[in-house]
């Protein structure tokens, strides 16, 4: 504010440069935050129905994401509901697990019934193996009978491992029924995926942009999924 009062008792001055009042401004620190990368465009008009595809295997049980892998993917699930809620009443939400097999825990749902579909993600305990195609089937299953209905088709798929072989159903989903998949890597390094397989299961936009990324920790991947459900996601050259 001081810089402010200057700048305008200088424009009062008949005596003022423009070099003085051009140093005044300079001299007002830039506290506006700068994001590191740009947003991708959102367009984030049109409802969704979304399927959370959550890999619930053995390893999903270890502790690096605190308390569990698996309890870090259902936070940052029910935040991206509690998120799409205030941004949607019209969205619908599916939940699945998988492991060696897939599980539909909850049909398509409106978001309205926030309680049941949070109590759904809640269920979820971890077992057995890791099979991706598994849960993108299921999804496929879902998204096939689904009425064309203005919703924009979204799938986010999080694992923390290898298995399966998720290329061709991929393929359908993005081609066939028009869905937009988000794919997230956790664990204790991206090493403990197969980073390259997840990136070509994931959406890539015609600008080259992968919607895949390895998250690193809970309270990452939480913040991670609420962009998502806002339409905003940071092309952070160091995710790359």
């Amino acid at each position: 504010m001081g810089a402010i009062t200057e700048f305008l008792r200088r424009i009062n001055d008949p005596a003022g440069s423009l070099t003085g009042l051009l140093s005044v401004i300079k001299e007002e620190p830039d506290h506006a935050p700068r994001p590191l990368a740009s947003p991708a465009p959102s367009g984030d008009t049109p409802p969704r129905a979304t399927a959370q595809v959550i890999d619930v295997s053995d390893s999903m049980g270890k502790p690096d994401y605190e308390p569990t892998r698996l309890e870090g993917a259902i936070r940052a699930a029910v935040d991206y509901v509690n998120a799409r809620r205030r941004r949607s009443s019209d969205d619908r939400i599916a939940v699945i697990a998988f492991h060696s097999t897939a599980e539909v825990v909850l049909p398509l749902t409106a978001i309205t019934q926030t309680k049941q579909i949070i109590e759904a993600l809640h269920s979820l305990r971890a077992s057995g193996g890791t099979d991706i195609a598994q849960g993108l089937k299921a999804a496929a299953k879902i998204f096939a009978v689904e009425p064309p209905s203005g919703h924009r088709r979204h799938i986010i798929l999080l694992s923390d491992g290898h298995g399966g072989k998720p290329l061709r159903i991929a393929r359908k989903l993005k081609d066939e029924y028009d869905v937009v998949i988000d794919v997230v890597g956790i664990g204790g390094s991206p090493d403990a995926v197969n980073e390259s397989l997840l990136r070509r299961v994931a959406t890539t936009d015609p600008d080259g942009f992968c919607h895949y990324r390895f998250i690193k920790d809970s309270a990452a991947l939480s913040q991670y999924y609420r962009q998502l459900a806002a339409g905003l996601i940071w092309r952070d050259k160091e995710d790359d």
